[in-house]
């Protein structure tokens, strides 16, 4: 199957050394599990990262595939995903184990349910086009490299423009301090609650909190039905933003992500928002 006539969403690149099938076309399969094995041949990758629904996992197990994650109801709030990897170095394979015990402490403490709202100082909203020169300049103080192209113009305005992307901020005095996303897959209802970067000198505030509740009751609005995220191991404080807003944790995605200079395992939460009473249309 040559590359050309592939239907599915697929990347790959050094920097994270993996190839990535983020969207599963029902044609290509099984030949993309064939496709994906001789392309990390190619390139040498030493990761094969695939999400897919639960139906087409048999043949990626008899491939070699493993699950490191799960979400229930990600389709139209109906069908479960998988997130399947198959590893071509052992080395790979070994997850930070120091950040693994740390996590596990978090787990291991009942969530906070204490709400805080926005000081009168701040103010939330979705950006636009004319927010993307601040949002770049938020992006370059928070990340030293990312897996997309965050710090160019021409990439966030696109996503704008498509829909496909929600960007919202939180902005003092004028000046944007803190921003997220919601990567939207609207055919499916569900959408990838990511981007989240606060401006250092404004930390510890929980506008990351905020900002995830803000997006939670405007996606709820358009009728979403499965929100998640793929964040960090590393990162507690962001860990600790989706378990207190009732997110679920399914699964570490080990060594899987180029971020701020490194690969990094992640970890997948999940919250199923449909037939929750905390939001109103």
């Amino acid at each position: 199957m040559k590359n050309k006539n592939i239907k599915s969403i697929l990347t790959h690149d050094k920097a994270s050394n993996r190839i990535y099938l983020m969207h599963l076309h029902q044609d290509d399969f099984p030949e993309i599990i064939n496709y994906m094995e001789d392309l990390s041949n190619e390139f040498s990758y030493t990761k094969i990262f695939a999400k897919v629904p639960s139906m087409f996992a048999p043949l990626f197990f008899k491939a070699g595939y493993i699950i490191e994650a799960a979400i229930p109801r990600f389709f139209k709030g109906e069908g479960d995903v998988l997130f399947l990897a198959k590893y071509k170095s052992s080395e790979r394979q070994i997850p930070e184990n120091d950040s693994l015990e740390l996590f596990q402490n978090l787990l291991g403490n009942a969530p906070s349910v204490n709400k805080m709202q926005l000081d009168k100082d701040y103010s939330i909203r979705k950006l636009t086009v004319d927010d993307v020169g601040s949002m770049i300049v938020v992006f370059k103080q928070v990340f030293e490299t990312y897996p997309f192209p965050i710090f160019e113009p021409q990439f966030l305005t696109e996503s704008i423009q498509e829909n496909k992307t929600l960007y919202f901020g939180i902005y003092c005095e004028g000046n944007l301090i803190a921003v997220s996303s919601a990567e939207c897959d609207n055919d499916e209802q569900n959408a990838e609650m990511t981007d989240f970067a606060v401006l250092p000198q404004y930390r510890g505030k929980r506008f990351a909190f905020n900002l995830l509740s803000y997006m939670e009751n405007e996606l709820f609005k358009s009728n979403f039905k499965t929100l998640y995220t793929i964040s960090r191991l590393k990162s507690l404080s962001m860990n600790k933003t989706f378990y207190n807003s009732g997110y679920k944790y399914s699964g570490t995605l080990v060594q899987n992500t180029q971020i701020s200079g490194n690969i990094e395992s992640m970890n997948v939460w999940y919250k199923n928002i449909n037939t929750n009473t905390q939001y109103s249309k």
